[in-house]
């Protein structure tokens, strides 16, 4: 690995360009990403044609935008934007390629992916979902302002979980001050929209859709996954629900 100037590194949207350099520095990396990211499978015995449908898929993603970070014309990492659980928020999903790991370059992704889904894209918060036994990662999204709010179970069959953590946008935690509100109250509700703040007045609104979950404890139990499924539907409630199922 040749040293890089943090200062130097552009983060842009990949394009159809940047399909050898993602190969070459997913392939290199297929170690490093195997245990907690699905790359390193998909990318151990990948053939040609395959490559060129994943990446080319990617790209054509309705539900996603992808981005890289590059020093000049080597991807140092990945970043993409997924739906969140609300639509007020987006998930972030990447990877460091290898022997970049520990240098700063995910912290670098991840402030950079936070600043643009904030200032860009008008996100309310960023999530990611970190397995909790992943301490390097989840010690690098806390020190780039990530929180941890919930242990949650991958599945009724394993008893690995998951740690979701949440940033939150600056406009965000500025009209929970200004309404006297949690910010995670504040986070996922309506009520934030530009012209529709003043509801954050009304207590009826907050309770809602306020953030029903004890503050996060590291050796807590697992939260229900039912429970948060309820939360997530109640926070993507439309009258067009009942409209549809009429």
């Amino acid at each position: 690995m040749e040293n890089f100037d943090p200062r130097k590194l552009t983060f842009r949207m990949l394009s159809l360009l940047d399909i050898k350099e993602f190969k070459v520095a997913a392939k290199e990396s297929v170690e490093t990403n195997l245990e907690y990211l699905a790359y390193g499978t998909i990318f151990k015995d990948i053939l040609p044609l395959e490559y060129l449908d994943f990446y080319t898929g990617m790209l054509k993603s309705t539900s996603a935008d992808h981005f890289g970070l590059f020093d000049g014309g080597t991807l140092l990492g990945h970043v993409a934007y997924q739906l969140g659980f609300s639509k007020f928020g987006t998930e972030l999903m990447g990877w460091t390629r290898k022997d970049y790991q520990n240098h700063g370059v995910g912290e670098i992704g991840l402030i950079s992916a936070s600043e643009r889904a904030f200032g860009v894209k008008g996100f309310n918060f960023v999530q990611l979902a970190i397995n909790e036994k992943n301490l390097p990662s989840r010690k690098v999204a806390e020190k780039v302002g990530f929180f941890p709010a919930l242990k949650i179970p991958y599945d009724s069959t394993t008893s690995d979980s998951f740690i979701l953590y949440l940033k939150l946008s600056p406009r965000t935690l500025r009209l929970a001050r200004q309404y006297g509100r949690r910010p995670l109250d504040v986070m996922a509700c309506p009520a934030s929209a530009v012209g529709m703040t003043h509801f954050l007045n009304s207590d009826s609104v907050i309770q809602f859709y306020e953030w029903p979950f004890p503050p996060f404890a590291e050796g807590a139990r697992p939260t229900n996954p039912y429970a948060f499924e309820d939360y997530v539907a109640r926070m993507n409630f439309s009258p067009r629900n009942v409209e549809d199922e009429a």
